[in-house]
């Protein structure tokens, strides 16, 4: 995958360690694409602009009163309230309220990363962290991993009858057919990797490269052109980032599912 062309490149000394990162390191085992500081450099800053949202935000409602009255335009405060409050809603739609609010904080920063990481594509000269594969499978191998985890810690050993399509009696195990799901539902937990990072990838990819592609062609002008397809690009951001939580808890949903997700799912009928 080619490398963007981003205000990062002219970092001092920016060519010196990228040539000796790759030599070092090579492409990565898991993505397999060679380490791109482009994306390294844009990942530092999202985080850097996380913290500074978390600061601002956090000296707004560390007084109590003042908390208490809501903010009349769009601030860092509101912004967070914002997209905390649908997140929220998003997953209280998938599982209880009380696991809603539990994974709130996993699903919530996973949010908060991927619709900033997006929205750097917005912004000439800067590159989305998600458009590259060792981000978008970082963030989809804690997402998988997490649920597994949550799944024994929920259900302990007993969480293994799900992959043997839920044992009845110690005889099933006599038959061919609980190792053949087993075998299918191996292959459809590592499937849940891909889903959730190629999907990402290739669409903020896609729309990361099509601006460039527009700014190219007509170079005297590279503001005005691609608007139109700026635009599109931040319906891109929101639904992708929406697409990603909600695929991320309807996995967590299914793992740590029990007697409070069917409770809930009866209520919702």
């Amino acid at each position: 995958m080619p490398e963007h062309q981003t205000w990062f490149r002219f970092l001092p000394n920016y060519e010196e360690l990228r040539a000796i990162l790759e030599g070092r390191l090579g492409a990565t085992w898991y993505a397999r694409q060679t380490l791109d500081l482009q994306h390294v450099f844009g990942t530092i800053l999202v985080v850097l602009i996380l913290f500074l949202l978390g600061l601002l935000v956090w000296l707004k409602v560390r007084d109590a009163k003042k908390a208490l009255i809501p903010e009349d335009k769009l601030t860092p405060r509101t912004f967070a309230e914002l997209l905390t409050e649908i997140v929220l809603g998003q997953m209280e739609a998938q599982m209880s309220t009380k696991d809603a609010r539990h994974f709130l904080p996993l699903i919530g920063s996973c949010a908060f990363f991927i619709f900033l990481s997006n929205a750097l594509g917005v912004i000439p000269g800067l590159v989305p962290p998600t458009s590259n594969l060792n981000t978008t499978l970082a963030l989809a191998a804690v997402i998988v991993v997490a649920a597994e985890i949550y799944g024994f810690r929920r259900h302990g050993f007993g969480y293994l009858k799900e992959f043997f399509g839920g044992l009845t009696a110690w005889y099933y195990l006599l038959t061919p057919l609980p190792y053949l799901l087993f075998l299918i539902e191996i292959i459809s937990h590592i499937a849940r990797l891909l889903s959730l990072s190629v999907r990402l990838l290739g669409n903020m990819y896609a729309d990361h490269t099509v601006v460039g592609v527009f700014v190219t062609l007509v170079p005297f002008v590279p503001v005005l052109v691609p608007l139109p397809v700026q635009v599109l690009g931040v319906l891109v951001i929101v639904v992708q980032t929406a697409v990603f939580c909600l695929l991320s808890t309807v996995y967590i949903s299914l793992a740590v599912g029990g007697e409070e997700a069917e409770e809930h799912g009866s209520h919702s009928h």
